[in-house]
């Protein structure tokens, strides 16, 4: 049985300002994990992958999600439009297909 798309490394299609917005998202989500008491955050390793080869796990996928949907519900105005395209990116490579323009 092949294993589902998602399940293999996949680089969402970020451009400049969509990977810029993750990043913040990322980095907004690190600092409440270690807030919390967190000492190896695993949005950290996403941080890592992000600054890499850009190319995300199933599980990574899921936290990217989660960190941009937390992180847009206060966005600044600039962030939202791309922070909203990296959405749908993420969203998109979650459920293994490209997103659309």
């Amino acid at each position: 049985m092949t294993p589902p798309a998602h399940d293999d490394p996949t680089a969402p299609d970020l451009g400049r300002e969509e990977a810029w917005v993750t990043h913040v998202a990322l980095l907004a989500a690190t600092e409440e994990a270690v807030d919390a008491g967190a000492e190896s955050p695993p949005e950290l390793d996403a941080l890592a992958t992000l600054e890499g080869d850009g190319r995300f796990d199933g599980g990574e996928l899921r936290l990217l999600r989660d960190a941009l949907v937390t992180y847009l519900g206060d966005a600044p105005l600039r962030d939202r439009a791309p922070g909203r395209a990296a959405l749908r990116s993420v969203n998109a490579a979650i459920r293994g297909r490209p997103t659309s323009a």
